[in-house]
């Protein structure tokens, strides 16, 4: 047996025991040995989706749909993917491609709809695009934020600072700058409720950097908070990096500014 054939056997041996973590690292180095094989990717982002890393399944899958277009398998599960993460605008796309691919299925007609639909309502309740007086409302701002009376596009808080953009009277983009993401990330959350709803439904505590940056993608995108958490892991992954990544019609990522002598991170999100 070559190595390639080790490596996979052993890759589809730790998934199929439920060893996910050890069947991606496997995988990747399979993905090494053999880079044209578009199983390869697709075997790795099910094994990630099995992880809960579905920000990283629908690169995976991306990875096997570039390799092979036809792929009927990757195509749905890259779907699966950005309908998790929040990207239902995503998703529907990658359905109408399959469906275009496969012909009528009836089930996959209606998940579309529902998908096309789920989108628009997105579209409808996001930040961007959105005249400047909804950011004012939201509960982004809330009682966290407070407006910059020097600068009415500007909002600061005790650990980071908001900036919007505008174009045309509407919010084109919008900056959330932490003072210090690791002391953000070493405090407790106070600010947008201490908490949130994990995978399995129970409360879990968020420290003040993960809280502040699911409400942050979660308005800003008008996806659901436990997505918008999905959506966070992703960018927190070190192979996201910086971006952008487009998801939901909206462009992602991190951004970096220096000031006396520190750096400081941040999320964006802009049209």
């Amino acid at each position: 047996m070559d190595e390639l054939a080790a490596v996979l056997a052993q890759a589809r041996a730790a998934l199929k025991s439920g060893e996910t973590q050890t069947a991606v690292r496997l995988y990747r180095r399979a993905q090494e040995l053999s880079p044209r094989d578009p199983e390869i990717p697709h075997e790795r982002g099910i094994a990630l989706l099995e992880t809960g890393e579905v920000g990283l399944a629908a690169v995976a899958q991306a990875e096997a749909l570039a390799l092979d277009p036809a792929h009927i398998g990757a195509r749905a599960q890259r779907a699966a993917a950005l309908e998790a993460l929040g990207d239902d605008e995503g998703a529907a796309r990658e359905l109408r491609e399959l469906l275009s691919r496969i012909g009528p299925q009836p089930a996959l007609s209606a998940r579309l709809s529902a998908l096309e639909q789920s989108a628009k309502r997105a579209a409808s309740r996001r930040l961007l695009g959105a005249p400047l007086a909804r950011l004012e409302a939201s509960p982004l701002v809330g009682s966290a934020l407070a407006r910059n009376i020097a600068n009415p596009l500007t909002f600061r808080s005790p650990f980071a600072e908001l900036g919007a953009q505008l174009r045309s009277d509407a919010i084109a983009g919008l900056d959330f700058v932490f003072d210090s993401m690791d002391v953000s990330l070493g405090r407790s959350d106070v600010s947008y409720g201490g908490t949130t709803e994990d995978e399995h439904g129970r409360r879990v505590p968020l420290d003040e950097f993960t809280a502040a940056g699911i409400v942050f993608l979660s308005e800003a995108l008008g996806i659901e908070t436990l997505r918008a958490r999905r959506m966070l892991s992703f960018l927190l992954a070190p192979e996201c990096g910086l971006g952008p990544h487009r998801f939901a019609g909206v462009q992602v990522g991190w951004t970096i500014s220096a000031s006396d002598g520190a750096r400081h991170y941040g999320l964006f999100a802009r049209l």
